[in-house]
């Protein structure tokens, strides 16, 4: 089993970050791919999407020490068959990170880029922009989108509009840090603690 990334503990909850250098060929010898999930296997059209799924589910078996079978809802929330355990899911280029614990569990991870300063429109509400710092603006603007991912998937509301239903408040950048985050949508409000973490390019939120 290849080695992880970074693994640490958020009170009775674990993480695992896989660093996915595998070829997929070394990730296939070491992932046993079931018969309930080879159709879905070979459906993949791209060599990233392969590895993703077989790093994600090797991190799993890695951090709880047996195998699991992943399922996933409708919405599209992963599950896992026995339900011993709640997970989250998420991956960005080169990596891939899950949350396990037993109780729900939320994460996101992303690497960071120049390019979310042009989509923030999309998900900083105004009253979020003075949490942008001024001399990292791409980290501060990439923890708030990986914190609403976070909430999203935390909530699992459908139609979301994650600048008017999503709100984080309490953010100051540093290497890591907790702050607050909040949904509002359709009568509902729910507010969680976030958490997050830099290594380097690589950004993790999770609550």
């Amino acid at each position: 089993m290849m080695p992880l990334f970074h693994k640490t503990t958020d009170g009775e909850a674990v993480i695992g970050i896989w660093e996915i250098t595998e070829s997929v060929a070394e990730l296939e010898n070491l992932y046993q791919i079931k018969p309930s999930e080879s159709e879905v296997y070979r459906g993949f059209k791209n060599d990233r999407r392969r590895k993703e799924w077989l790093a994600v589910r090797l991190l799993i078996e890695q951090l709880i020490g047996r195998e699991a079978e992943i399922r996933y809802r409708a919405s599209g929330q992963p599950y896992l068959a026995d339900h011993r355990f709640c997970i989250s899911i998420s991956h960005t280029t080169g990596y891939a990170g899950v949350k396990i614990a037993t109780f729900p569990v939320a994460l996101d991870l992303e690497i960071r880029t120049r390019r979310v300063l042009h989509l923030k429109n999309k998900f900083v509400a105004p009253a979020e922009e003075q949490f942008i710092d001024r001399l990292a603006p791409s980290t501060s603007i990439l923890i708030i989108w990986c914190a609403k991912e976070a909430l999203f998937k935390s909530f699992d509301f459908q139609d979301v509009d994650f600048s008017e239903h999503l709100a984080i408040w309490d953010l100051h950048l540093d290497k890591s840090g907790k702050f607050r985050g909040r949904v509002s949508k359709d009568g509902f409000t729910g507010e969680l603690d976030l958490h997050y973490e830099i290594f380097g390019d690589l950004i993790l939120v999770h609550c």
